[in-house]
């Protein structure tokens, strides 16, 4: 008996990590590479994640690559995590998949270990594991930090121990100086307050010694980022928040797309928000002392995240904080895939309705492989249609997408006229792989053309050109000081001017420093501004005719849509 258990819960394992392989399988089996949703995934990071490394080899002065040399080391706020370390010895694009797929590894494994102590079902513990796994290590938007995989072992380790091991103190202090004060540090608060409540046995002493290890680790990690805020003001003392009832208006709108969704992703999400729906819904009705305990805390942990999210929150950081009025405390919430884990494992532990149990199972697994698929499938579809179908056609579609009219988009695609082959193209290539994204051969003569000189990119992510190792005036920065966004919006002032939606992102909260435009045809650049911040050259993806630049471009590669101009 306890032998076919045990083989049945290591098939079980294996099935989940099958499970996480599908995105890599399906994409390798589609495009002959990995897809990756470049979308923060990749334009800020990985390239920070260079300089940081290039930094450790003794290129102390690689940080001034980006922001006209007017960006500082320590707004660098990855730099002194140990973890870099491995980016010494492995390339940019092996780090970043050795840190996915870790992460993804510790998510599972450390809910299973929480889920076995918490719940004493080790394949309950197991499909609880693969729901945290596909919540925290969302294919699209991945976790920011090691903090999230580690946290259901973290609270493990706060409700089962009664002292600490050295080797217990030492993993703590490694996760805390990995993780970031602005994103884990009210998360590793509320651990603490679960805990408390949690164990039948109050062990101050155990708390305290957490609390301790995490939080002078964390500030270790954190020395960066505490230099930049107590140095010039930041960028993000301008950020702005909504009010408190349009907050309430949006997370309404938000449960209401959940389960009325009108976009691929939300319809790939559904299978995962209705699990979250059953999971809080089915527990609100069980008589269970430790679940309820852990609803409570959801609900409470869910109005925490309204609040902060809100100006609401504003009163406390424009009167006496002020130094803390950029960051973002919502972050509070990513305690909540922890929560609906646990909580799902008490519906399947404590419910004894077998339909219901089993119609949990297969969305837990629905979701998971739906989650998987889900950036590969997006990818392939709108390259597939882009490349087959008719320009007409392709209009047409996309305005019914933007409809969710799904009827009209399959009688689109049913009609063979609407294809421009006889025979369909199944040979697709992505943009949005890991060395598609960077273009390194492309930017490659770009950088002998431009050499230590700066550029500005424009319609192209300049991120792109700093991780090609061009100095750059422009980028993609979490922390960057006020006087530079000031200095930089003169360039792109009327382009503002006449778009309000870029103007209230560029003003209100702007992590991108960009080079925004509304009509490519039309641009209202001031690149006598740009020259002074020290741009020499222009990095287009589609041909400019400019007055304040060289009329013939210095490099024009059509096949990549790029242009290099030379500023007058």
């Amino acid at each position: 008996m306890m032998i076919t258990v045990l083989k049945k819960n290591i098939n079980l394992h294996i099935l989940s990590l099958i499970i996480f392989s599908i995105y890599y399988l399906f994409s390798f089996i589609v495009f002959e590479t990995v897809v990756i949703n470049s979308h923060d995934n990749l334009e800020i990071d990985v390239v920070s994640d260079r300089v940081i490394s290039k930094i450790l080899l003794g290129d102390f002065n690689s940080y001034k690559i980006f922001l006209s040399g007017e960006f500082k080391w320590h707004y660098l706020d990855r730099i002194f995590y140990p973890i870099n370390l491995l980016n010494t010895v492995l390339s940019d694009k092996q780090f970043y998949f050795f840190q996915e797929i870790t992460e993804k590894v510790i998510s599972y494994f450390s809910f299973y270990l929480l889920g076995k102590f918490l719940f004493k079902n080790k394949t309950y513990s197991i499909l609880g594991a693969l729901f945290y796994a596909t919540l925290v290590n969302d294919i699209s938007y991945p976790a920011s930090t090691i903090f999230m995989p580690f946290m259901p072992y973290l609270l493990y380790l706060l409700i089962s121990k009664d002292q600490f091991r050295l080797k217990h103190l030492a993993i703590i202090f490694f996760v805390g100086l990995n993780s970031s004060l602005v994103f884990d540090y009210l998360p590793m608060i509320t651990m603490i307050i679960f805990a408390y409540f949690i164990r039948s046995q109050k062990n101050y002493k155990i708390l305290f010694s957490f609390m301790v290890t995490l939080s002078l680790s964390m500030i270790i990690a954190g020395i960066p980022l505490i230099i930049s805020v107590l140095g010039e003001p930041l960028h993000r003392g301008t950020v702005t928040k909504e009010g408190l009832l349009n907050i309430i208006t949006m997370e309404i709108n938000y449960l209401h797309r959940m389960l009325l969704p009108n976009k691929m992703q939300g319809i790939f999400d559904l299978p995962v928000n209705l699990l979250k729906l059953l999971i809080l819904v089915s527990c609100f009705f069980l008589k269970n002392k430790k679940i309820n305990l852990f609803l409570l805390f959801f609900f409470l942990i869910y109005l925490s995240k309204i609040l902060v999210s809100s100006d609401f929150s504003q009163i406390i950081f424009n009167n006496f904080l002020v130094f803390l009025k950029g960051f973002n405390f919502s972050r509070i919430g990513n305690v909540m895939p922890l929560l609906f884990s646990i909580l799902l494992i008490g519906a399947l532990n404590v419910n004894k309705k077998k339909i219901f149990k089993n119609f949990l199972i297969t969305l837990i697994i629905t979701s998971a492989v739906l989650n998987q698929l889900y950036v590969p499938t997006n990818e392939f579809t709108k390259i597939f249609l882009k490349e087959n179908l008719k320009k007409e056609s392709l209009k047409l579609l996309k305005e019914k997408y933007k409809n969710v009219s799904i009827k009209e988009i399959i009688d689109i695609v049913k009609v063979k006229e609407n294809f421009k082959h006889k025979n369909i193209v199944f040979d697709l290539k992505t943009n949005n792989s890991f060395d598609s994204f960077f273009k390194f051969n492309a930017y490659k003569k770009i950088k002998l053309l431009v050499g230590s000189k700066r550029v500005a990119s424009i319609g192209a992510n300049p991120m792109i050109a700093a991780m090609n190792d061009i100095n750059v005036i422009d980028g993609y920065h979490t922390v960057y000081h006020l006087s530079y966004k000031k200095k930089f919006r003169k360039i792109i002032a009327k382009e503002l001017d006449q778009n309000n939606t870029l103007k209230d992102y560029y003003d209100n909260w702007s992590n991108r420093v960009f080079m925004f435009y509304s009509d490519e045809n039309n641009l209202l650049f001031d690149f006598g501004e740009a020259k002074k911040l020290g741009a020499a050259f222009i990095i287009s993806s589609f041909p400019i005719k400019n007055e304040s630049l060289e009329s013939n471009c210095l490099l024009c590669d059509k096949n990549n849509k790029i242009y290099l101009y030379k500023i007058i």
